[in-house]
C-alpha cells in the first residue's frame, strides 16, 4: 500500500492500486460523478471523501 494526500480534505489514505486491489475498487460511482472527480482532482480522494460522491448518486436515484 502507498501513502496518499487526499487533494479534497489533505487526509492520508493507502492506496493499493499498484498492487492490483484497493478499498476504492468497491465505491460505486456513476459516469458522471466519476468524469467530475477525474476533472477536479489529479490523485486519488480518501474513503470518505470519494464516499461521499457515491452517497449522492445514491440520494439523485431515489
Amino acid at each position: 500500500m502507498t501513502q496518499k494526500k487526499c487533494p479534497q480534505c489533505s487526509g492520508i489514505l493507502e492506496c493499493g492500486v499498484d498492487q492490483g486491489t484497493c478499498w476504492c475498487f468497491d465505491i460505486r460511482l456513476d459516469q458522471d460523478a466519476l468524469k467530475n472527480i477525474r476533472e477536479m482532482y489529479e490523485d486519488c480522494l480518501c474513503k470518505d471523501c470519494l464516499t461521499r460522491f457515491e452517497t449522492n448518486v445514491v440520494k439523485q436515484k431515489i
